[in-house]
């Protein structure tokens, strides 16, 4: 892993599988797309957090849809 992208990981708290994934694709692009992503690893740290939230949001929302669909099945058949 890029030492500088390892280091922008680590001060911005992102967690082990962002940093995995980001790291795959930053190895594949060129050298200038690396850059921008140093240069601006702010904005994209914050669109990580923003995805992550959206992400554990909808997991709620369907857990609480199987839940109330449970709920409904049990008082059908009871």
């Amino acid at each position: 892993m890029n030492t500088q992208l390892q280091k922008l990981c680590e001060n911005y708290k992102l967690c082990q599988k962002d940093t995995y994934e980001l790291n795959q694709i930053f190895e594949l692009l060129p050298p200038d797309k690396k850059q921008n992503i140093l240069n601006n690893f702010d904005v994209l740290s914050f669109r990580l957090e923003q995805i992550n939230k959206e992400i554990q949001l909808e997991r709620r929302i369907l857990v609480w849809d199987i839940f109330s669909d449970i709920r409904t099945l049990y008082s059908k058949y009871n």
